[in-house]
C-alpha cells in the first residue's frame, strides 16, 4: 500500500500498462465532430475558491457544463461533447487531474457477487422454519444461516446486537428498505440517490430500480436485517443501515462521479461505516500512466479520504477475479467494460482496483463454511487486511436444510435469496466493524480499523490450496500465522468483538 500512497502523492508517469480508451477518442474525433455525444469527467484542482473559480472558466471555455463542485475535496463532476475536453482541461491553469470516467457516451455491473441469485422457495422456507424451530434460533430462516454461526454473531447479538446510533451505508444498487427484515433498521435520513454525481435525497430515490437490481438489498441485510422474528438476521441487527444508489439505470455500472458523491454524501450525513461491494467502473485497473484512469483514482481517493477524515470508516470486496493483487503482473480482459474490453497486462502495485487498494479502506477477502479461501475470491498478501464469509457452493458445502454454501439473505419484494461472492464478505466485516463501534463509540476509523484485526482470527496458509483435486494449486498463499495473503489478520469473529 505504500507505493499506493506515494503514487497518489505525486502522481508519477508509471510504465505499467499501455492506454486502452485511446480507440473510442480517436474515432469521435475522426468523425464525430459536429454531433458528438457527451461524456463524463472529473476535474481535480485545489480547494481554494479563487482556483475553483478559474478551472469552473476554463471548463466553460473548453465546452464543460458543471454537474456538481466539491469543494471541500476539489472534486468538479463535467459532462462535455467536446471530443478534445479532457485534453483542454488537463492545460488549465490550476488542474491537478482531470479525465472521462466512461468510455461510452452518456445516454438518457461492476459488483462484487458471483453468480445468479437462488431465490428461496415457499418449500424451502417451511422446510428451513421447522429446522430453524428444533434447533431454537430465534429467526425462522437461521438454520440456513451457516454463515452467522461460522464467526459467532448469533452469539454476539445476545451479548449486543449493536447500537443504533451506529449506521453502515450500503454504497450498491440500492436498498428496498420496505422489506420486512430491513425497515425496522432503516435510515433514511442517510439515504441518497448519487448516480449522475449529485445527490438526491427525495423519497424512495435510493431503492433499486427493480427487482433485478437486488444486489444492494442482499448486502443490507447481511449487515441489519433485524431480530424481529421474520426471515433472516443480520451480523449486527441492532445497527441502522442507510442505501445510498450509485448503480447506472441504464447498465448497472458504478461510475466514479457517483462513488464520489456516495462518499461526501456519508461523510456530511455521520455515516460511521461504509460498505462497497463493487469495483469502480469501467475500469477492473486503473494504471497511474493513463491519464483518464489517474483522474478515477486521484478524485475517488479525496472522496473516500475525506470521509475517513470525517469519522467514516470503509470497507470493500477484494474482488472474485482469483487474482493475485502482490503479484508483479495481472492480465485484465474485461476493461473497458461500458465498450468493447481489450486484453492488457497490468502490475497491481502501479494499476489500482479502486476503491478497495485505496489508502485506508479495509480490504476484505471470502471464506466458506470450512474457513478456506472461497474459490473465486482474490487475495494478496499485504494487500487483503481481514476475511469474512462470502460463500463457497462448489467446494465448501455446509450442513444446512439446503446444503447450500452460498449466503441467505434480504431480496426486494419481500423475498430471500442465496448469492456468493467477495460482496457478500465485505458487509458480514462491516457488520462486525458496527459491532465494534457500537462496544467503542469514539473510537477513529483508524483505531476501529485496528480492533477489527485485532479480533481476527487466523487459520494460516493451508498446506495445499488444490480446490479441483487436478494436482495444481489454484492460488498461493504467502506471509504467516499473523498476516498473510488470503486472510489478512483474518477471519472476522462478531463474539470477540463484543467480548
Amino acid at each position: 500500500m505504500l507505493s499506493l500512497t506515494a503514487s497518489l502523492g505525486f502522481l508519477p508517469a508509471a510504465a505499467s500498462a499501455a492506454p486502452q480508451a485511446e480507440a473510442a477518442a480517436e474515432a469521435t474525433r475522426a468523425g464525430l465532430a459536429e454531433d458528438a455525444p457527451s461524456l463524463a469527467y472529473v476535474v481535480n484542482t485545489r480547494t481554494d475558491h479563487r482556483t475553483i473559480a478559474s478551472v469552473k472558466r476554463a471548463i466553460a471555455r473548453a465546452d464543460g457544463s458543471v454537474v456538481a463542485t466539491y469543494q471541500k475535496i476539489g472534486v468538479i463532476v463535467v459532462h462535455s461533447a467536446n471530443p478534445d475536453f479532457g485534453e483542454r482541461i488537463r492545460k488549465a491553469r490550476g488542474v491537478q487531474s482531470a479525465g472521462a470516467t466512461r468510455t461510452a457516451p452518456l445516454t438518457a455491473a461492476g459488483t462484487t457477487d458471483q453468480g445468479a441469485a437462488e431465490i428461496l422457495s415457499a418449500e424451502q422456507a417451511a422446510r428451513t422454519a421447522k429446522a430453524s424451530e428444533a434447533a431454537g434460533v430465534g429467526e425462522p430462516l437461521e438454520a440456513e444461516q451457516w454463515d452467522l454461526r461460522a464467526i459467532g454473531a448469533d452469539k454476539a447479538a445476545k451479548i449486543n446486537p449493536g447500537s443504533s446510533r451506529v449506521t453502515v451505508a450500503v454504497i450498491d444498487t440500492g436498498v428496498d428498505d420496505t422489506h420486512p427484515d430491513l425497515a425496522p433498521n432503516f435510515s433514511a435520513s442517510q439515504s441518497a440517490n448519487c448516480v449522475g454525481g449529485k445527490a438526491d435525497t427525495s423519497e424512495g430515490a435510493w431503492r433499486p430500480y427493480t427487482a433485478d437490481d437486488y444486489h444492494g438489498t442482499h448486502v443490507a441485510g447481511e449487515i441489519a436485517a433485524a431480530r424481529n422474528g421474520t426471515g433472516v438476521a443480520g451480523v449486527a441487527p441492532g445497527v441502522k443501515v442507510s442505501s445510498i444508489k450509485v448503480s447506472d439505470p441504464d447498465n448497472g455500472l458504478f461510475y466514479p462521479e457517483n462513488v464520489v458523491c456516495a462518499f461526501m454524501f456519508a461523510a456530511d450525513h455521520g455515516v460511521e461505516i461504509t460498505n462497497n461491494s463493487y469495483y469502480v467502473d469501467p475500469w477492473l485497473y486503473n494504471c497511474m500512466d493513463h491519464p483518464d484512469q489517474r483522474a478515477i483514482v486521484d478524485a475517488v481517493n479525496r472522496a473516500q479520504l475525506y470521509a475517513q477524515r470525517k469519522g467514516t470508516l470503509h470497507l470493500a470486496s477484494a474482488g472474485n477475479s482469483n487474482h493475485d493483487l502482490d503479484s508483479d503482473a495481472i492480465v485484465d480482459d474485461s476493461s473497458p467494460n461500458d465498450t468493447t474490453p481489450g486484453t492488457r497486462t497490468i502490475d497491481p502495485h502501479e494499476c489500482y482496483d479502486i476503491p478497495t487498494q485505496l489508502p485506508g479502506i479495509v480490504t476484505v477477502s471470502a471464506t466458506g463454511v470450512d474457513k478456506e479461501k472461497s474459490y473465486y475470491s482474490t487475495y494478496g498478501n499485504g494487500v487483503v487486511d481481514i476475511a469474512a464469509p462470502g460463500g463457497d457452493g462448489r467446494y465448501q458445502i455446509p450442513d444446512t436444510p439446503s446444503k447450500n454454501g452460498r449466503i441467505l439473505s434480504t431480496m426486494p419484494n419481500n423475498e430471500y435469496a442465496w448469492l456468493q461472492g467477495t460482496s457478500m464478505a465485505s458487509p458480514h466485516a462491516a457488520g462486525v466493524a458496527a459491532l465494534l463501534k457500537s462496544e467503542h463509540p469514539w473510537a477513529s476509523p483508524a483505531q476501529l480499523q485496528w480492533l477489527l484485526k485485532a479480533q481476527a482470527d487466523n487459520p494460516g496458509c493451508p498446506a495445499s490450496y488444490d480446490q479441483d483435486g487436478d494436482g495444481t494449486q489454484d492460488a498461493d498463499c504467502e506471509g504467516g500465522k499473523r498476516v498473510n495473503g488470503f486472510y489478512g489478520f483474518g477471519i472476522v469473529d462478531a463474539l470477540r468483538a463484543v467480548k
